[in-house]
């Protein structure tokens, strides 16, 4: 009796032994995750717009890294038009760059006049909207798209969209 206790008493303590480390690792992994995740960020922005300026639309801002980890960037659009993507024409700003921790990349772009009619007339809309798209690379691998929206120019007007705090992702 005494020499099958022993054999079953030890692979049972191997067994917890090993489910606490398996769920520890778990743990860590979720933990390290979320600390090299990506985390960019828009400063010094800047949105100017109206149609009776010479350029419809402007921005400008800062691309900041603030993670622990480099970013590869794919591509930062600017994306205008109707609230869907599909009724959208999209301006490629930047692509294939990469973020050092606490890099900085500046964003520019604007639309003309000519640029703004051409996307209402096409896709008869009543307000033009700007919204910024920035495609990356996770710490997995993995590829992340974040957008902001800017701006909405129109027969309604004009507007802005707020935003507190500088986070994009």
């Amino acid at each position: 009796m005494a020499t099958w206790v022993l054999p079953v008493v030890s692979l049972a303590l191997s067994l917890i032994s090993t489910a606490i480390a398996l769920a520890s690792f778990r743990r860590s992994r979720r933990l390290q995750d979320f600390e090299y995740a990506p985390r960019l960020q828009l400063e010094a922005e800047q949105v100017r717009g109206g149609y009776s300026l010479k350029d419809v639309f402007h921005y400008s801002a800062e691309l900041v890294n603030h993670g622990l980890k480099p970013v590869e960037i794919d591509a930062i659009y600017l994306d205008y038009g109707g609230r869907d993507l599909a009724d959208s024409l999209h301006l490629h700003v930047e692509g294939n760059a990469h973020l050092p921790p606490n890099g900085r990349r500046a964003i520019e772009c604007r639309r003309s006049k000519g640029d703004y009619e051409e996307v209402v007339a096409r896709f008869g809309l009543k307000n033009c909207l700007f919204r910024l798209r920035v495609r990356y690379f996770n710490s997995t691998g993995g590829l992340v798209e974040t957008e902001r929206r800017l701006m909405s120019i129109g027969s309604d007007g004009i507007g802005l969209y707020a935003q507190r705090g500088d986070a994009l992702t």
